[in-house]
Formats: structure tokens, C-alpha cells, sequence
């Protein structure tokens, strides 16, 4: 199958920078989540935290991003988008991850409930067409099915920690280019989940 292929998954490079939206305003961001939940549409979530695993009391979210395929808005964890996050989170609007027990886990941390109305795990359904290793994670996914090129080269290092309850160093990261690289996250999760 792979040899009868011919050219790339694109006829013309697709901008998808130009679908991410970085917004720094709490309240600016919890407008467009609630225009993203109104037009219930399903959307593709990511948490961007400090730690792999929830449980530590020093565990917390840096950035959030919510994408609908069209357009991709990622937003620091304060304010108002906290309080528009998790009325999107419980809405019945349609949820899309990427291995989102991780996902689930926050929500419980940070709203008390896990996300309500999930309809697809991109890292299972990846499990579940081919069980290779190595192959099911986001980037691997969005290089073979989307020709995207890795977005994970500058924060990847400050990504690792000694351990899922110890402290990554994401907090030196920018926070705009984390905020970037949120909004990649879920914008391609969202993709793969409709290819």
C-alpha cells in the first residue's frame, strides 16, 4: 500500500499557523470558548501542566487549547477561561483528545469532574489500526497523516522531568511559544481525529 502511494498528503504545504489564535486576555479567550461551545461543533482539548500526573499538591495547569479544525485558541491557565474551560469541559459539546486519561485527570484536579462527552482518543484509535510502538503518539500521527514537520523541537527538553509527579521546567519556557505549541497540539489532534 505504502509503495502504490504517490506525492505527499497536501497538493499545496497547508497554513496552519495562520488557524492558531494565542490569546494572552482571560476574558478575550473565555468569549471565544463560549463561541466555540455554541456552535457545537466537536473540538479537540489540551492541557499544557507542570507535571504528568496530578496528584502532587504542587501540580497545575500552565495553558489550555481548544480547537474545531478551523481555527485553534490557546490561552494561559487564569481568570475567566478558567471558569469557560470547565463549562466547556461538562458541556455535552463533543470532545476530542489525545491520550485523555491525562486530560481527565486535570479536569478531576482542577473542576472536580472528568470531561464530559468524549467521542475519540486519538492515541487509542491509533492503537487500535496499527499496535506498532512508537508510532501512536500526536507528532509521529501528524507527520505520516497531515505532512506536518515536528513543532515539539524547542519545548520538548524543558517537557522531561525525573518523574509523572515531579516538576517538568515548562515554566521557563515563553509562554508564547508554549501557548503556540498548545494550540498546534490541539489543532492536529483534531484533524487526525476527522481523518
Amino acid at each position: 500500500a505504502a509503495c502504490r502511494l504517490k506525492g505527499r498528503p497536501w497538493k499545496r504545504v497547508p497554513d496552519y499557523k495562520s488557524k492558531l489564535f494565542v490569546e494572552m486576555d482571560h476574558e478575550k479567550a473565555a468569549l471565544q470558548i463560549k463561541y466555540l461551545m455554541s456552535a457545537r461543533d466537536p473540538v479537540a482539548v489540551d492541557f499544557e501542566t507542570n507535571m504528568l500526573k496530578p496528584y502532587s499538591k504542587n501540580a497545575r495547569v500552565i495553558s489550555f487549547a481548544v480547537s474545531n479544525g478551523q481555527i485553534s485558541i490557546a490561552y494561559p491557565w487564569h481568570g475567566e477561561s478558567i471558569k469557560a474551560t470547565g463549562e466547556l469541559l461538562q458541556s455535552d459539546v463533543p470532545k476530542i483528545g489525545f491520550n485523555i486519561k491525562f486530560e481527565d485527570r486535570f479536569a478531576m484536579k482542577e473542576f472536580g469532574f472528568p470531561i464530559n462527552s468524549w467521542i475519540y482518543d486519538g492515541m487509542i484509535g491509533t492503537h487500535v489500526l496499527d499496535n506498532r510502538q512508537k508510532i501512536c503518539s500526536l507528532k509521529f500521527q501528524a507527520f505520516v497523516l497531515l505532512g506536518v514537520d515536528s513543532w515539539d523541537d524547542e519545548v520538548k527538553p524543558y517537557m522531561q522531568s525525573k518523574g509523572s509527579n515531579e516538576p517538568n521546567r515548562l515554566d521557563e519556557f515563553p509562554l508564547n511559544k508554549l501557548l503556540e505549541y498548545n494550540a498546534y497540539d490541539a489543532l492536529y489532534e483534531h484533524k487526525i481525529a476527522m481523518i
